[in-house]
């Protein structure tokens, strides 16, 4: 800072860095209109003010970022000595890498300490992501001529680090509500006896595309499986396409789910009479309450997804950034099928995969009689 304030400050601002205080991190300039201090995240500043303060990287590396001691040392510096020095009106910067979601920023930003002030934020990931703040189409390289697709891809074999480190969004490393070893994994799918649908599509209008969602989910006994999984950006017609095409693809599915907000009567509306066991689904509560009611499952290792399916890493890595991730269609459409299940079994009244035909109709029918207690010749 000091040489670009030697190099430019004369010709551009008038300003001059004064030779009676000219110290590599700390000066002066001509007339005592200013001058700049640096130091240490964890050196000291007290005594002295600030109009602008930028903190930098304050955390250098993986093992202060998971030092639970070093994060709280930090957070009590800002607390206690950075956050004091400010003059009314000062302008602080925070420039850093994501290391951790309980970093600097994550306190600042969180409501668990304190009412957070209006900050700014302006992230830069190094692969665009949906409303780029510097406008680059979603997958598109932050500097292509130094990290490029190859060494994207290359990365993201590391997701946790992928995410926090190159992408600015930190979790958990086993997962935040999700964990990713709850999770169980299937080579053979077994006979499911029941399966669902489950569509979460929150697409804006016709004209715009958005994340859309359509799982198929199979329940055997106590264990769920989820069978098939599409996300990908559509419009309203490409949306009822991808839904008949799921129909087509698994005749046994008889119910489906479909958020009944939003857009969720639109496309019921258009594919009821075409597609039987379209099924509006009024939500309870929030969404982290509805992945919280189906959590128990999960942790409990009731949950299976196909190891083989390639879609299955992107799955795991939305649910363990859940309720902090860019995305959640996957996490919704999940909850919604999970807590299906659960509530059914719990009422004990499932619908059949299959619709029931007459004839078995008539079968369950005398099997029911056949067990059935005589009492005075008549069965009760």
């Amino acid at each position: 800072n000091k040489e670009k304030v030697k190099q430019y400050g004369g010709d551009l601002f008038d300003i001059h860095i004064s030779k009676e205080s000219s110290a590599h991190d700390e000066w002066l300039l001509d007339n005592e209109i200013g001058g700049m201090i640096s130091r240490g995240v964890l050196s000291g500043i007290t005594g002295m003010g600030a109009d602008l303060m930028i903190i930098d990287d304050p955390i250098k590396n993986r093992e202060e970022a998971d030092s639970e001691t070093h994060r709280g040392k930090i957070w009590d510096e800002w607390i206690d000595s950075f956050s004091t020095r400010l003059h009314p009106g000062a302008i602080v910067i925070l420039i850093l890498t994501r290391w951790h979601e309980d970093d600097l920023q994550g306190r600042l930003l969180s409501k668990e300490y304190g009412e957070p002030l209006p900050w700014q934020v302006y992230n830069l990931p190094l692969e665009a992501e949906e409303d780029d703040v510097i406008g680059r189409a979603v997958g598109e390289p932050l500097w292509p001529e130094r990290y490029g697709l190859e060494f994207i891809q290359e990365r993201k074999r590391y997701p946790s680090s992928f995410n926090s480190l190159y992408q600015g969004r930190p979790t958990a490393a086993e997962g935040n509500l999700l964990k990713r070893k709850w999770w169980q994994y299937y080579d053979t799918l077994p006979n499911m006896v029941h399966t669902i649908l489950s569509i979460d599509a929150t697409f804006k209008d016709e004209a715009d595309s958005d994340f859309v969602c359509i799982q198929v989910w199979g329940k055997n006994g106590a264990d769920m499986y989820l069978i098939d999984n599409l996300k990908a950006r559509m419009n309203f017609p490409t949306t009822l396409q991808a839904i008949r095409n799921m129909v087509r693809k698994y005749p046994k599915v008889h119910a489906k789910l479909v958020e009944d907000k939003a857009n969720g009567p639109a496309i019921i509306s258009m594919l009821k009479n075409e597609i039987g066991g379209m099924i509006p689904v009024n939500p309870q509560g929030g969404k982290v309450a509805r992945v919280n009611a189906v959590s128990p499952y999960i942790e409990s290792g009731n949950v299976y997804l196909p190891r083989q399916a390639p879609w299955v890493h992107n799955f795991v890595e939305e649910c363990a950034s859940f309720p902090n991730g860019k995305n959640d269609d996957q996490v919704d459409a999940m909850s919604q099928a999970l807590n299906r299940f659960i509530y059914y079994h719990a009422n004990e009244k499932f619908v059949p995969s299959e619709p029931v035909t007459l004839e078995e109709k008539i079968h369950r029918h005398i099997i029911r009689l056949s067990r059935g207690r005589r009492k005075g010749g008549q069965l009760q």
